[in-house]
């Protein structure tokens, strides 16, 4: 039709002034609700969506037509990594193809890193190899988030939720995380790096009243920072906070309850 014919030649003007690109496509629907992707057309060039990215100094190669990546984050993804500690112990619940996860693995950090899209846990272990990322330093897991979190066995330092579309309704995962585990003997705490999209007004307690909702309670050093408006209306929010350990020790919820749940 009309419209396919002038995106056509939006596609090959694209591909004309830009001789380094090979294709270029528009994305047809809204972001995948279970594995993160769009759905999209090729305007002009090749049927080709393997691509190669470079996000501070490491490389990131995907297929974009399953993969999310948005590189309008990257100054959001270096806020991150430069606020965890080197050595620090993190669970990467919503990792895609790794653009937290990577750089605090090769920074240092102990890194868990899991999706739930087998397509972003494949160029994950690819990115991971290309990056040459040693392997203490990363293990990579293919499941559900809240299943990853509680199953997971051992000391957390830092848990990076990045789903803001739905990541406050996995903050669940905290109460009783410790029940009956020698870890929370050690009255060791959780911070917590949660995505959220809020709405322009008051994004801030909008942000931490939904953290606040599922949580159970007030968290503690919390604070918001607002990452980048994605629509008129719509801010994406990151609350940062620690998980108060009465939280993390509740016995009176049981693992197994918030596993099916």
């Amino acid at each position: 039709d009309l419209s396919s014919g002038i995106n056509a030649e939006y596609g090959q003007v694209i591909l004309d002034k830009n001789p380094s690109l090979k294709t270029v496509v528009n994305k047809l629907s809204t972001i995948h609700s279970k594995y993160r992707f769009f759905d999209m057309e090729v305007l002009a060039g090749e049927e080709n969506f393997e691509t190669t990215a470079i996000e501070h100094k490491l490389r990131f190669s995907m297929d974009f037509s399953k993969v999310y990546w948005n590189s309008k984050l990257g100054t959001e993804h270096r806020r991150v990594v430069d606020c965890i500690p080197t050595g620090s112990i993190v669970l990467d619940m919503f990792c895609g193809i790794g653009p937290f996860a990577l750089p605090l693995a090769k920074k240092g950090c102990r890194v868990h890193a899991n999706d739930l899209n087998p397509e972003s846990y494949k160029w994950l272990l690819k990115n991971v190899s290309l990056n040459r990322i040693p392997s203490q330093h990363i293990t990579c897991y293919n499941c559900d988030g809240r299943e990853f979190v509680r199953n997971f066995a051992g000391p957390i330092d830092h848990v990076i939720m990045n789903l803001p579309a739905s990541a406050t309704h996995f903050l669940d995962v905290f109460r009783g995380l410790y029940s009956g585990s020698d870890v929370g003997k050690e009255h060791r705490t959780i911070r917590v790096f949660c995505y959220h999209f809020a709405p322009t007004e008051a994004p801030e307690s909008s942000t931490l009243a939904a953290v606040r909702e599922v949580l159970g309670c007030e968290p503690e050093n919390a604070s918001v920072h607002l990452v980048r408006k994605t629509a008129p209306k719509t801010w994406m929010t990151c609350a940062q906070f620690t998980v108060p350990i009465e939280v993390l020790r509740d016995e009176s919820v049981s693992k197994k309850t918030k596993v099916d749940s």
